[in-house]
């Protein structure tokens, strides 16, 4: 199963910062649990390109000497479990509680949909593409969400019962489908409403592309989505 996306998100992804600082937090002092509650007002980002710090940062930094002050993705609730992918990075925090200004930024920070600035995601599977676009689930996620998820896909007349490929610039015929009828383009005859699993007999062995003129698409083979329908009756 491969994901593809256009230029545009390739490029918001390769903007965000990347560094070697993802284990020098650990190394060089302790960690400032307390600071972690700051990662909400630590979004927006400064000048340069790094989290503002905050006078709220500050008092806790003043509080918490010695330590790292760590900023966390504003998808994650920073008073529960966080990943370690999921921390954008750390200010050092000096003997005399005072922020350094001298952001180590985590290398291996996978930014979410939502710092990333996508669209509020209008079902299951979408919300599902934009956590797969960041690595924030597996692919293998997607066939089963495909399953009950409601696609509109091309059709002649109202009344089409099958299903139509289009070759892809590769050569490839994959058939055509998107999470909402907004997306479906204008030049499409008609686009019926079905259901994921309805068409899975359909295919021909063809791959689904879901919204494959949208910002972040997916090409989910036909043989994996046989396979979650084989898995849903054992």
């Amino acid at each position: 199963m491969t994901m593809a996306q256009r230029d545009e998100a390739d490029r918001m992804v390769s903007q965000q910062p990347t560094g070697s600082g993802a284990d020098r937090p650990g190394r060089h002092g302790k960690h400032n649990r307390a600071s972690r509650r700051e990662g909400r007002q630590a979004r927006r980002t400064g000048k340069h390109g790094t989290p503002e710090i905050t006078a709220e940062m500050r008092a806790n930094a003043r509080a918490n000497p010695d330590s790292w002050l760590y900023v966390i993705d504003e998808a994650f609730d920073p008073n529960g479990p966080v990943p370690s992918w999921a921390v954008v990075g750390a200010y050092p925090v000096n003997g005399a509680g005072d922020v350094v200004a001298d952001f180590h930024p985590n290398d291996r920070y996978r930014p979410s949909p939502k710092a990333l600035g996508f669209p509020e995601p209008a079902n299951d599977l979408e919300h599902l593409l934009q956590l797969v676009r960041t690595e924030h689930r597996p692919a293998s996620d997607l066939p089963k969400v495909v399953l009950d998820a409601t696609l509109f896909v091309y059709a002649m007349s109202p009344v089409q019962r099958t299903v139509i490929g289009f070759h892809n610039t590769d050569g490839r015929v994959m058939v055509p489908a998107y999470t909402r009828k907004s997306l479906v383009p204008r030049e499409w005859p008609h686009a019926r409403a079905v259901l994921g699993r309805d068409i899975v007999d359909l295919l021909g062995g063809h791959p689904v592309a879901i919204n494959p003129h949208d910002l972040i698409t997916a090409v989910v083979p036909a043989e994996h989505l046989l396979k979650a329908v084989a898995d849903e009756r054992r």
